[in-house]
């Protein structure tokens, strides 16, 4: 049933009680625009009108309560001056809503291409993940096929223009994998990576931190400015030379508690070989320490093993408080390896405990790939107790450590 009109106010719709049957008061400042108040209570806002040269449509504008009234008569003149020149807004809009619905946008974008492309199949699934999430966060909503060359090279200079050139290009290749791969597989029709300029990826760190920055780093570290568990790793990967995500990812089940041993199994290895690692002195006090029943040995908050990006960007946030020029966790690394070095302890030994191949010739490699199953635990064990103790003595501030008369010459030439 249809009432008179009237001239609609907040209160005048208030005030309207139900009925024993549905009624409509149309709007009398607003041509079509009517207030239907259901048997329940409940009022509504609906429009009837007429598409010039066509047919005529009726439709609802939603609940007073939601819209209000003064919302209902701006949406009411927009769809009638619309009918008045022969434009169905109504269905324009549904139109577009469905195609926008059927398009791709980044986030589905990036979760399929991890999905098939990335997870279970690369080591660095997880970092690269991560770099896309980041690289495209301003974007995640948007169609992936509305993404031009412009929008990308915004948002790589974000990262070049604050002085990290190397990362703003990691991104641009990180990103323009993804779009190549979805433009293989006909999910989009372009790449807009195409013709993108490279950055500067800056020439390969060298960085080794000298005993005084390492006494430095240590003594911040101690002093409880980061999480304990993000210290302790930092700390572990400094004893052993291994790779910051593979000390932080370390897991119970992992470590050996008889020989104190730790094997790092192959799915965590970046060359795809276990590797095991004696833990001695600074290395196994913490482990020992941190030991659970089961589960991660460096935990995050939410109790989930940490990564390296967690260590990373933990030392980033705080750049400007490092007591050192600005390094990387793959310093702490490079420093343990040249510090070996500098000790006499062998190369080919060396690149056994931080899990790379030394081999220099095609058939050496394939007898250290395929037949050699030694792990040399005996001249590990002897390389990092002899590091272990220089270690202590950086950190005590003795002086003349340039050698190391305890490496015997089983770790020289092993």
């Amino acid at each position: 049933m249809t009432k008179p009109a009237v001239a609609l106010t907040h209160r005048a719709i208030e005030a309207m009680k139900p009925e024993s049957a549905p009624y409509r008061v149309p709007d009398s400042r607003c041509a079509g625009l009517a207030v239907r108040v259901a048997i329940n209570g409940v009022k509504t806002f609906d429009l009837a009108f007429r598409i010039k040269g066509g047919r005529s449509v009726r439709t609802s504008l939603g609940k007073f309560t939601d819209i209000g009234l003064d919302a209902a008569r701006d949406r009411a003149n927009e769809l009638t001056k619309a009918a008045r020149a022969g434009v169905d807004l109504l269905a324009e809009e549904k139109a577009a809503a469905a195609d926008k619905e059927s398009r791709l946008t980044v986030a589905e974008l990036i979760e399929k291409y991890c999905k098939k492309q990335v997870r279970g199949k690369l080591r660095s699934a997880r970092e690269l993940e991560s770099r896309l999430k980041r690289a495209l966060a301003p974007k995640l909503d948007a169609p992936a096929e509305e993404i031009k060359r412009r929008d990308l090279r915004d948002l790589f200079d974000e990262a070049a223009d604050a002085g990290f050139q190397r990362e703003a290009e990691k991104r641009r290749q990180t990103v323009g994998a993804m779009f190549r791969w979805a433009l293989s597989q006909d999910y989009l029709s372009a790449d807009p990576t195409a013709g993108l300029k490279a950055y500067d990826a800056g020439s390969p760190r060298d960085r080794v931190l000298s005993d005084e920055e390492i006494r430095k780093l240590w003594e911040w570290l101690d002093a409880d400015t980061i999480p304990a568990a993000h210290v302790d790793a930092l700390k572990v990967q400094l004893a052993t030379g291994a790779r910051c995500g593979e000390v932080a990812g370390m897991m119970a089940d992992e470590i050996e508690s008889k020989e104190w041993t730790w094997t790092l199994p192959a799915e965590r290895s970046k060359n795809g070989r276990e590797r095991i690692t004696p833990l001695v002195g600074i290395a196994r006090e913490i482990v020992e320490r941190r030991l659970p029943k089961a589960g991660p040995v460096f935990a995050s908050e939410t109790e989930t093993p940490l990564t390296a990006s967690h260590v990373g960007q933990t030392l980033h946030k705080r750049r400007a408080r490092l007591p050192i020029d600005h390094f990387t966790t793959h310093d702490l690394r490079r420093t343990f390896a040249t510090a070996l070095d500098s000790m006499g302890v062998s190369i080919e030994l060396i690149a056994a405990i931080v899990g790379h191949d030394s081999a220099v010739n095609r058939q050496a490699k394939t007898l250290v790939r395929h037949y050699l199953r030694t792990d040399k635990l005996k001249q590990k064990s002897a390389a990092l107790e002899a590091w272990d103790r220089r270690l202590k003595a950086i950190l005590a501030g003795v002086e003349d450590l340039a050698e190391d008369n305890n490496v015997t010459p089983l770790i020289r030439t092993a």
